[in-house]
């Protein structure tokens, strides 16, 4: 008897056995999934000197974390605040989204320009020169702001020509010389903010440009016209058009390719040399007049035939009548 109970417990213990081991396995859980669609929310557009917030997202389980780099720094975190100087025109931001779980990772990236209100700029009316007297005015300095002025990214000493006027927002030169050449730039603060101007480059050097091409061109015809610029200081070439040019037209750098459409137009062509940091600009207009396509040549007519050539056939004619003339007398 107690053998055919231990002989059933052991049948049913193996039916247990199978039941549970026969039981489908629950798969591992999927919960990892991301980064996708990682981007940056955040002004394209901001002024230098206010604090401007970013935030970095991304659809990512778990939570992705997320990292910055703002001009070479790394930031961490999923929000910036940042305060950008006004030394540069934009600035290139990238966040990160990297998924904790997986190591997956994909960033995002975008380019904020930076909109800088205080400047730079000469009062003067005229180009420096030596020995002539100069000013420049720090734009966006003023009562309760602290204004510091920079040469060449440097504090720079004064002598008796130099003098500062207007709480410091204007720079005064009595007699210019030629170790006043440099980059000047002003940086203005108050409590709450500082910032570096847009600089000016004072240059003694100058910048001229012409224009070389025909004053007349032909309809239908193509002709070059090229920019010539003489800057002994460094500048950029741009042309401009009151009325873009009729007809095919290429402009590549200091070269214009026009073949004009029709006769009877007149087309204005400016070029322009430019230094920004100087704000100095020159610029040279050429006016061209387009006439009608060259006449058409008509075709030489064929040669006439000689006198002697035009005279024998006459002469032959001639001859045959006074012959029949001959016979039928004769007859």
């Amino acid at each position: 008897m107690a053998d055919h109970m231990k002989f059933l417990y052991a049948i049913l213990l193996f039916t247990i056995t199978e039941s549970v081991f026969s039981l489908p396995m629950a798969a591992p859980s999927s919960d990892t999934s991301g980064p996708h669609f990682t981007s940056i929310q955040g002004p394209r557009v901001v002024t230098a000197g206010v604090r401007t917030d970013f935030t970095c997202s991304a659809d990512c389980t778990p939570e992705c974390t997320y990292t910055w780099r703002v001009s070479g720094q790394q930031v961490e975190g999923k929000a910036v605040t940042l305060t950008l100087d006004g030394h540069r025109d934009s600035v290139e931001l990238e966040c990160t989204a990297l998924n904790p779980t997986s190591r997956d990772s994909q960033s995002a990236r975008n380019t904020v320009k930076i909109n800088n209100p205080v400047m730079v700029v000469p009062t003067t009316s005229s180009n420096p020169f030596e020995g002539d007297a100069f000013s420049l005015a720090c734009k966006g300095s003023g009562p309760g702001i602290t204004t510091l002025w920079l040469k060449d990214n440097e504090l720079f000493p004064t002598d008796s020509r130099m003098r500062f006027t207007d709480n410091n927002g204007t720079l005064v030169f009595s007699s210019l010389l030629p170790s006043d050449a440099g980059f000047y730039t002003c940086v203005v603060a108050n409590s709450t903010i500082k910032v570096a101007s847009r600089g000016y480059l004072l240059s003694f050097r100058t910048i001229t440009v012409t224009i070389e091409g025909p004053d007349t061109v032909v309809a239908g015809v193509e002709h070059n016209f090229t920019c010539v610029p003489n800057c002994s200081l460094e500048c950029s070439i741009s042309w401009r058009f009151k009325q873009f040019p009729q007809g095919s037209f290429k402009a590549s750098g200091t070269l214009v390719r026009w073949t004009p459409a029709r006769p009877g137009l007149v087309q204005d062509f400016t070029c322009v040399a430019e230094n920004k940091l100087a704000q100095r600009t020159a610029q040279y207009t050429k006016r061209v007049l387009v006439s009608g396509p060259p006449p058409t040549i008509p075709p030489s007519p064929p040669p006439k035939p000689s006198a002697s050539v035009m005279e024998r056939p006459s002469f032959i004619l001639l001859t045959l009548v006074c012959l029949q003339l001959l016979f039928a007398l004769s007859a």
